[in-house]
């Protein structure tokens, strides 16, 4: 039986580009002939998780957890969490920080790539270094840096835990490209003004995305501030008061209490005219 022709070029490719990141680093491995091409392709992956402890630096990739710390000189150990198999893969020269920039510029800063979760514990300053990529759903502890991405991310939960002396960084969160962003740290009524002041000046925010985030005081206190530092209008969306901030001729910042759980305020993008003038 004669042995099937290899794939045309472009064939490859598209295979390629859709095995798993474990896959492709086996095939990379064993096969010469595909590792420039490997090289340039974008991953789809399912999750990456990146974070800290002390000097040691963790990247989760899918199934395989990476390493970077200062074991037995600098190195790389990588853990396949689906079999537990553990494996020191490189020694480096570079100290633990520098070599997690170096593997994650590496393998994300790609062209195409697609993530569907990226879970930041903590942000090193790097990752903005990155090209833009598609990211479905980004969950952070910190508000300090994040991915740059090409298209909106449906869904950005933020959670600073309570032990960590962080405030919510409005300006980083006001430029992140997005639809949807749930804070779950309590934001006093100041930060969710200057988040207000922030966004109200993108006209690119597209309608319908939306900040809900637990607030710490009254909306009252907040909507106090928006009409006497932003100008604001007192209205109505739905039957709730709200404070309505224009953001140009076609679109407008509505800001409003959540009817679904009074300790959240939510700021949305409208088209112009959604809400009306108190009476």
């Amino acid at each position: 039986m004669s042995r099937s022709k290899p794939l045309a070029y472009q064939s490859a490719k598209a295979v390629l580009e859709h095995i798993s990141f474990g896959k492709r680093k086996h095939l990379y491995a064993i096969c010469p002939a595909i590792r420039k091409m490997e090289e340039i392709l974008p991953y789809h992956l399912e999750l990456v998780e990146l974070f800290s402890i002390a000097d040691c630096f963790f990247l989760i990739v899918d199934s395989f957890k990476f390493c970077f710390g200062e074991y037995e000189g600098n190195c790389i150990i990588m853990i396949n969490l689906s079999t537990a198999a553990l494996r020191r893969i490189r020694l480096t020269c570079l100290e633990p920080k520098k070599a997690v920039e170096k593997f994650v510029l590496y393998n994300l800063s790609r062209e195409g790539t697609r993530i569907k979760t990226v879970d930041l514990i903590t942000g090193p300053e790097f990752i903005k270094k990155c090209i833009p990529i598609d990211i479905k759903n980004l969950i952070v502890k910190a508000t300090s840096e994040w991915f740059p991405t090409n298209i909106p991310v449906e869904n950005v939960a933020v959670e600073i835990p309570g032990r960590i002396a962080e405030r919510i960084n409005t300006e980083i969160v006001s430029e992140w490209n997005r639809e949807s962003i749930r804070i779950e740290s309590w934001m006093k009524s100041e930060e969710v003004a200057d988040y207000c002041n922030k966004v109200s000046k993108r006209t690119d925010s597209p309608i319908g995305s939306r900040l809900m985030a637990r607030h710490n005081s009254p909306v009252e206190f907040l909507f106090d501030i928006l009409h006497s530092n932003m100008n604001a209008r007192k209205t109505v969306l739905n039957g709730r008061e709200c404070a309505t901030i224009a953001i140009d001729e076609s679109t407008e910042l509505n800001v409003y209490s959540s009817t679904d759980n009074h300790h959240y305020v939510v700021v949305e993008v409208c088209a112009r005219g959604t809400a009306v003038d108190q009476v």
